[in-house]
């Protein structure tokens, strides 16, 4: 009776539900969802908000896009996301601009933006033949997270700590093994008191794996990365509430 009368309190106390790590066709070339489906997807799930965090990459804007310039493959980018906004104003649901970088030229680490807008995009882009390291120092803005998604997922290799802001702790992929336990771990072992959650959504019927509850609806991309560095939040996998 204890335990619900918790979990009622904190549902209560953090009723804003949002998916912080998603995926839509054809900005992510592994995603199966159009941007405007997600936001009717995760509406009629009962979220509030998703953060469209689509592969950002070498291969995703030149060997993919072709483009012709920076601009085009930005703009060809963000048509995804402009897609689900759109639709999630119509619909109720915030959509929040986020992404996920790789540098490839280093390894096939991902890590998550938050706290994103399309000029720092524009800077992101500018970097993604750099190194994670030389990002965190001279690309980032104070203002963005950089969270490494999914560590302990096979191929993966964890960056110093120094160069990261958060570890995604819990990965929801079905399709892979994030060794959640071991991202724990070393995330306490290494001090690193922002751990997030996500789905890694791909594919339609991929909602309510999880959620991150927050205690108010952000304004934008920004304003939710401050409550992530605040740590004011709690993950929710099914029934089960986490406390960070």
């Amino acid at each position: 009776m204890l335990k619900d009368e918790i979990r009622q309190k904190l549902l209560e106390a953090y009723p804003i539900r949002l998916e912080l790590h998603a995926h839509t066709q054809p900005a992510s070339g592994c995603g199966r969802v159009p941007g405007d489906k997600l936001a009717e997807n995760f509406k009629a799930a009962g979220y509030d908000g998703v953060v469209l965090t689509n592969h950002f990459s070498h291969g995703t804007l030149i060997d993919y896009y072709q483009p012709r310039d920076k601009r085009e493959s930005l703009e060809r980018y963000l048509a995804d996301y402009e897609l689900a906004k759109r639709t999630g104003d119509r619909l109720g649901i915030r959509i929040y601009l986020g992404a996920e970088i790789r540098f490839e030229n280093v390894n096939d680490n991902d890590y998550l933006l938050y706290g994103m807008d399309e000029a720092l995009l524009g800077t992101a882009f500018d970097y993604i033949e750099a190194t994670p390291q030389d990002f965190y120092e001279n690309g980032k803005d104070p203002r963005t997270l950089f969270i490494q998604a999914h560590p302990f997922r096979d191929h993966m290799t964890q960056l110093p700590p120094e160069y990261l802001d958060g570890f995604e702790v819990f990965n929801m992929h079905p399709g892979h093994n994030p060794r959640i336990a071991f991202a724990q771990r070393w995330a306490d072992e290494n001090r690193i008191a922002l751990k997030t959650i996500g789905t890694d959504y791909h594919y339609a019927n991929y909602e309510n794996l999880c959620a991150a509850r927050f205690r108010v609806l952000p304004e934008d991309s920004f304003a939710l990365a401050e409550m992530l560095r605040a740590g004011d939040f709690i993950g929710e996998i099914g029934d089960n509430l986490i406390i960070f």
